[in-house]
């Protein structure tokens, strides 16, 4: 084959396609652990906060007592501010305020609100939960009389 008048032939030098895979290469695992490093940042910014964690989990078993307590006719709580101590998961104990609140609705209802703060890694964590409870059950053993109906009669057919 003649070469064509007016172009050089291409020649390549030995190894060169060696050294721009390497390159390439280099490259491509410069970028994936800059991506990496970031996702990593980001799971430790935004992911679980171990001191969230343990005060939604004290005012959630809190919440479950008061509700207990309130949950029959004829109780009340009085407002309260406890200062305790959570765990956290790696098991050392987070120093925590717990406050509780209560209010009563028209028709007997009450709106419990509890109150969790507590200080982490030099920030203020501050977490609230809110429940309504509508309708207070009697107590147990009372009897109920519905309003408007009457007993039925006795000895008719």
């Amino acid at each position: 084959m003649e070469p064509v008048w007016g172009t050089l032939p291409v020649v390549a030098e030995r190894g060169q396609a060696l050294i721009e895979a390497i390159v390439a290469t280099a490259i491509a695992t410069i970028l994936v652990g800059a991506v990496l490093a970031g996702l990593v940042a980001a799971n430790a910014h935004f992911g679980p906060d171990p001191a969230r964690e343990a005060l939604d989990s004290a005012l959630a078993r809190e919440m479950s007592i008061a509700r207990n307590i309130v949950k029959y006719q004829g109780t009340t709580l009085a407002p309260a501010t406890v200062a305790t101590s959570v765990p956290l998961p790696n098991g050392s104990p987070l120093p925590a305020t717990l406050e509780l609140q209560s209010t009563p609705l028209p028709g007997g209802g009450m709106q419990i609100t509890i109150t969790a703060a507590a200080t982490w890694n030099n920030t203020a964590e501050n977490r609230s939960l809110i429940t309504t409870l509508l309708a207070p059950a009697p107590l147990p053993g009372s009897s109920i009389a519905l309003p408007g109906l009457a007993p039925a009669p006795t000895g008719a057919p």
